[in-house]
């Protein structure tokens, strides 16, 4: 049976949007209901979108990410990450989960960011990245990095750009016989602030292996602590919608995305500023 299983969910790994061969999954509330249009925000959850925008962190903090892809137990994603200032920047750590027991992908990662300036950031993260897949199938991991820069081109309007897997790592099993390619990724956003309450981003998304996607989001806040947000992209076509509030030092995000075949994957993210 639990083969059985296992044959019926690899499938779904290689389809929308949970792409296998050990994919560099975004993580974070905020960007989820953004439709992850986050390339250009300075946010904890830079970590996962574009270590450059951990830059700004004024003090330690950590949280916790959780997803339930298309409310597949099968397909769920867990991340954990912790920043704090030092050495001229910002260092952080993270850790991500996805799959279950017969099939997952782990990716530990160590990020340094430091701002030049009041205009420009950059960021870099070296990870290493382990696949695992039960019923005698094998484990495989290696080592990939990944940067990013952020730049403000006027008041309240930002570039930014991302690059996963420049050097094209490839994951090989452990018995030396099977290989699977780590994608390189490549990543390209604007964002804008009319004003205090609305953040608009759009960004393109280039897997040197899958057709180029886009992404719009907005945030709105509209109150003092609460912040409600949405969003779109394709390749594949999804919305997603979501909203956030800050009691203290803490930071709640839900959020949902919804593909037309799929369904909805429900996301949520906490964040606590210590």
């Amino acid at each position: 049976m639990r083969k059985i299983s296992l044959l019926l969910i690899l499938p779904l790994l290689w389809i929308f949007p949970a792409r296998a061969a050990n994919d560099n999954f975004p993580f974070g509330g905020r960007q989820a209901g953004m439709g992850n249009a986050a390339v250009t925000l300075y946010d904890f959850w830079s970590i996962s979108h574009n270590q450059a925008g951990l830059a700004r962190l004024e003090g330690p903090a950590g949280g916790f990410y959780f997803e339930n892809r298309f409310l597949a137990r099968e397909l769920s994603l867990g991340a954990a990450a912790f920043a704090m200032p030092a050495v001229n920047g910002v260092m952080g750590v993270s850790l991500t989960y996805f799959g279950y027991s017969l099939y997952h992908e782990s990716k530990v990662g160590l990020a340094y960011s430091r701002a030049f300036g009041e205009k420009l950031s950059a960021g870099i993260q070296l990870n290493y990245l382990y696949t695992s897949i039960g019923e005698g199938y094998g484990t495989a991991g290696n080592v990939a990095v990944e940067m990013g820069v952020i730049y403000e081109l006027l008041p309240g309007f930002h570039a930014g750009a991302h690059l996963f897997n420049p050097t094209r790592a490839r994951i090989v099993s452990d018995d030396g016989f099977g290989e699977e390619r780590i994608p390189t990724i490549l990543r390209f956003g604007l964002s804008y602030s009319f004003s205090d309450r609305v953040l608009v981003t759009a960004e393109t998304e280039k897997d040197m292996a899958q057709e180029v996607a886009f992404r719009a989001g907005l945030e709105y806040r509209l109150a003092e602590q609460f912040y409600v947000r949405a969003g779109i992209g394709t390749n594949p076509t999804q919305n997603a919608f979501g909203f956030g509030m800050k009691v203290g030092s803490l930071r709640i995000d839900l959020a949902s995305s919804f593909h037309h075949v799929l369904g909805y994957s429900p996301q949520a993210g906490i964040v606590v500023a210590f």
